[in-house]
Parts: structure tokens; C-alpha cells; sequence
């Protein structure tokens, strides 16, 4: 089975999830009208996606060691397309509320099982543009998903979106039984390879590693941008800045692009950097640092800044930037991990990421209805969203030694459990 093309159905596994997570924020005017939700019930439903998010991400990670990924995938695309199925005709707030529940507690464990299964096909100096081209999923998912959903919802009502997205994950799911196997990596490193983790390093040592630690944090803070572009940016654009819906839809897929060239772009320079003997510390963990701290500091600058284009610019960069720590981050957490442990590890961190998305979806909903009008509540917003990176950056900046936590992992393993021929 080519790894490339491993690689192409996991991207259009990311493409349907984010275009499933994009759907929300296109239909967010005429689906609150429908159920009568104001500006902060609104912000409860976007945050319900993630109320089992995170659980199911660490959860399904665990399953992940010890489960093929494919199988794993399947069933999670599955799921996607029949959650998406009630909202077709339900007229119920609670049924509303429930299948976006389901939606998140599948979409959880999406990504950090979508890169663990990919790493199995690359090699640890070749995975950041493997995974940077996954990340790109979200980017290119909703710059499709947003005008191609804005035109079929303008023509068929907004309940046909959700239709459309599950009809896709029903397609993925037909192309992701061509795959027959786990591939070459997916076997546990020789003992040979003393930069590596035992496999029986604890996960507790992992997760208490600065890298780790480091990574959650500023996927934390990415993710945060991400849950703000998804929920609130159509309306960031119609009720801030007063952009038509149509000219909203478009601006929201430059917003994707925007992002995703930013994470391509970094992807690619990391791997760059990589392949040259740059230490991965600067490489993948200062250059992810680095990046979220210019996504705190766009929007702040926004904020500042008169008229519509200059503040959407500087927005639109802020919250790309951020988002490039979904790829960089991956490849850190993996970096340190043993595959036996890799699935729970990737797992967890975007658990801890994504708690981002129950937070701010529902906090940027109590900032507009406490503003006086919609463009200073986003004001407020962004200024959140701006701090949390900052913090973020700066933390990881100092945190984040892949190379010495891997060092340390291995030489805990190997004390607390000898291999065999070792000393």
C-alpha cells in the first residue's frame, strides 16, 4: 500500500471532519432562528461538540495501542455520517444539543488517531510534511466546505448541510476500505535505536515530560483559535465587520487557505530544518512557539485597528498562525513516544488541546451578550484568545527539549526495566 496515498485518504478523513465542524458556524444565523437561540444558547450548542471531545480523544488514543487504526477510523466516519442524520428534521433543541455531543465524542480522537496511523508509514526525520499535510485537512475541508455548503444551503435550506456532510463521510468511508494494512513503522523500533523510548516507558512519564506538557499547551492555545474560527468567524464577519452571508462564506474559506499555508509552510520549513541537522528543540519546538506567539499578537493589534480590511487581515493571520502547532505539536509528541505508547500519547495531548473547545465557543458567547455591541465583544474575544497564546508561547518556548526528554525517557526505561543484553 503506498504511503502517499495512505496519506491522501487521511487527509479526506480531516477534510469531512472539518468540514463537519464548519457547518456549524455557516448555518449558525438560521439555525439559532429555528431553535430560538440567542447569542449565548448559541455558544452553549457550539461548545456541546466538545463536551465528550477530549474523554473520547484519550480514550480511543488507549484503544489506538492496542486496536488496528483502520478499523478504528472507519468506525469513527461512521458515526460521523449518523449523527449528522437528525438534524435534518428535528425541530428539538435537546436532540440538537445531543447530536452534536455524538458528533464531538467521534470527531474527538480523530486527528491524534489519524496521525498515529500515518506515522505508521513514516520514519521520524520524514513525518512533519506528512503530518503538516494532514493538519492542512482542516484548512482545505472548510475552504471547500464554505462555499460549496454556502451555495447548497442557499438553495436547498440550511438542514441540506448537514445531508451533504454525511453523505461524505459515507463516501471516505468506501475509499478507507481499499486500505489492507498498518504499515512499515508500525512495528516497535530495534533495540538498536538508542534514541528511542523503550516501549514499556509509563505513560505518566510521557505526559510529565516538558515536551509534552509543552505541546498540550500550545495546542491548547491553537485550539482556542480554532474553536473561535469554527463557531464565531461567519459571525465575527456579518455582525463585527458587516460583510453580506455570501461574501462571509468566501472570506471564511481565505481564512482556511490563509491558515493552511501557514501550516503547510511551517510544516515544510520544520522538516527542512530537520533534515539538516537542526536540533528539533528549534526546529519543530521553538519554530511551534514562535508561531503561536504571532497568533497572540495579530489580534491584538486587530483590535487596535480601524475599518474592516485591516482588522481582517490582521485576524485572519493571527488565527492561522496558532493553528500551525496541530502539525509541529503531533510530530513533538510523537518524537518522545515509543509506538506502543504513541496512540494513548497523541490521544491525550489532543484531549488536553481541545478542552479549548468547550471553553471558548461558550465564553465568546457570554462576552457578546455582555457588550454593548457585537464588535466589541469580538474585541473582548480576541483579546482573550491573544493572552492565552502569549502564555502559551512563552511556556514552551523554555519547556519543550524533545531530544533531552527523550534522553531521559529512555534512560528511566531502561533502568526501571533492563532490556534484554543490557548491562
Amino acid at each position: 500500500m503506498p504511503r502517499w496515498w495512505v496519506t491522501l485518504l487521511l487527509l479526506g478523513f480531516m477534510l469531512v471532519n472539518f468540514a463537519d465542524k464548519a457547518l456549524l458556524g455557516l448555518v449558525s444565523k438560521p439555525l439559532s432562528e429555528a431553535f430560538g437561540l440567542d447569542a449565548a444558547g448559541y455558544g452553549h450548542v457550539a461548545s456541546g461538540f466538545y463536551f465528550l471531545f477530549s474523554l473520547s480523544a484519550f480514550g480511543v488514543g488507549l484503544l489506538a495501542d492496542r486496536v488496528p487504526t483502520r478499523w478504528l477510523l472507519l468506525v469513527l466516519a461512521v458515526i460521523w455520517s449518523v449523527a449528522q442524520v437528525p438534524i435534518i428534521w428535528t425541530t428539538s433543541v435537546a436532540v440538537l444539543f445531543t447530536t452534536r455531543v455524538v458528533l464531538g465524542a467521534a470527531e474527538g480522537p480523530a486527528y491524534g488517531t489519524a496521525n498515529h496511523a500515518l506515522h505508521k508509514w513514516f520514519d521520524d526525520e520524514h513525518r512533519q510534511l506528512p503530518t503538516s499535510i494532514l493538519a492542512t485537512g482542516a484548512a482545505i475541508g472548510s475552504v471547500l466546505a464554505a462555499p460549496i455548503l454556502t451555495w447548497i444551503i442557499g438553495c436547498f435550506g440550511w438542514r441540506s448541510g448537514f445531508a451533504t456532510v454525511a453523505l461524505a463521510g459515507v463516501v471516505w468511508c468506501l475509499l478507507w476500505l481499499t486500505v489492507d494494512g498498518e504499515g512499515p513503522a508500525a512495528a516497535p523500533a530495534p533495540a538498536a535505536a538508542p534514541e528511542t523510548p523503550a516501549d514499556d516507558v509509563s505513560y505518566l512519564r510521557i505526559f510529565f515530560s516538558g515536551t509534552w506538557l509543552g505541546t498540550a499547551l500550545l495546542g491548547f492555545a491553537g485550539y482556542w483559535g480554532l474553536a473561535l474560527t469554527v463557531a464565531w468567524l461567519p459571525r465575527y464577519l456579518q455582525d463585527g465587520l458587516g460583510y453580506s452571508v455570501s461574501a462571509s462564506g468566501y472570506l471564511v474559506a481565505l481564512a482556511w487557505v490563509v491558515g493552511g499555508s501557514l501550516t503547510f509552510g511551517t510544516g515544510a520549513l520544520s522538516q527542512w530544518l530537520t533534515l539538516r541537522g537542526v536540533p528539533t528543540r528549534r526546529s519543530r519546538g521553538l519554530l511551534s512557539a514562535g508561531m503561536v506567539a504571532v497568533g497572540g499578537v495579530l489580534p491584538l493589534v486587530a483590535v487596535a485597528v480601524p475599518g474592516r480590511l485591516g482588522p481582517l487581515i490582521l485576524v485572519m493571520a493571527g488565527l492561522g498562525a496558532a493553528g500551525v502547532v496541530f502539525a509541529t505539536g503531533q510530530t513533538l509528541s510523537a518524537e518522545i513516544s515509543p509506538v506502543k505508547r504513541r496512540g494513548a500519547v497523541l490521544g491525550l495531548n489532543v484531549a488536553v488541546a481541545t478542552l479549548a473547545g468547550v471553553l471558548a465557543p461558550t465564553v465568546t458567547g457570554d462576552l457578546l451578550q455582555a457588550a454593548t455591541d457585537p464588535l466589541t465583544g469580538f474585541s473582548h474575544a480576541f483579546v482573550v484568545f491573544s493572552v492565552i497564546c502569549l502564555v502559551a508561547a512563552a511556556v514552551g518556548a523554555v519547556i519543550i527539549r524533545p531530544q533531552h526528554d527523550a534522553a531521559r525517557l529512555l534512560s528511566s526505561s531502561t533502568t526501571l526495566y533492563p532490556q534484554e543484553g543490557a548491562a
